[in-house]
């Protein structure tokens, strides 16, 4: 015989009806805001590892402005020497495939458009990618028009990295797309 106020651990407890609709209601709007959550976190920048050179310095010496680090972008004049390739000289290399061009550009402009094979500074595949590379091909690093030297910054950077000689495109992509050239999107 089962007492009513005691019943047995395994029995059903009867709920109220009016507490189901608040619970399934509850449950679809978390999910609701866990795939919000998630789909806006994919979309959200996330920051690229950046090797920036830090110069050696005598630490006898005043410090004096050159003893400053060169921030990405600026073209170190301490740094290894670059060569400039001009626009049609890298087309030329891109339509025979014996060149690997790096975009050491943000992430967002990366992806609004870019040289068609290129590789972004961050690209996990990038120590495979220059690896590959037959005997002879150049490695071209290119960034904004609007800051011509961040192509040849990116390409010291590279170098100090103990990467092989780089090669900068003059000017940037914009002056790449303005030229006529493929450019992917």
């Amino acid at each position: 015989m089962t007492d009513q106020n005691n019943p047995p651990p395994n029995a059903r407890r009867n709920l109220p009806l009016w507490l189901l609709p608040a619970v399934i209601f509850g449950a679809i709007s978390l999910v609701a805001v866990l795939v919000t959550v998630a789909l806006t976190m994919r979309d959200l920048p996330r920051p690229s590892p950046v090797a920036v050179e830090m110069p050696t310095r005598d630490t006898t010496a005043a410090t004096t402005s050159t003893d400053l680090p060169v921030a990405h972008g600026s073209l170190d004049s301490n740094g290894p020497k670059i060569n400039l390739i001009g626009i049609a000289d890298a087309n030329a290399h891109l339509k025979a495939g014996t060149a690997l061009f790096i975009d050491v550009r943000s992430g967002n402009d990366y992806k609004a458009g870019h040289i068609p094979g290129a590789i972004t500074i961050t690209s996990k595949d990038l120590e495979t990618r220059i690896n590959a590379l037959p005997v002879g091909s150049v490695i071209i690093t290119y960034g904004d028009s609007a800051r011509p030297e961040s192509g040849q910054r990116g390409a010291q950077i590279f170098m100090t990295q103990g990467y092989p000689t780089m090669i900068a495109l003059e000017g940037g992509f914009q002056d790449w797309e303005q030229a006529g050239n493929l450019v992917e999107r």
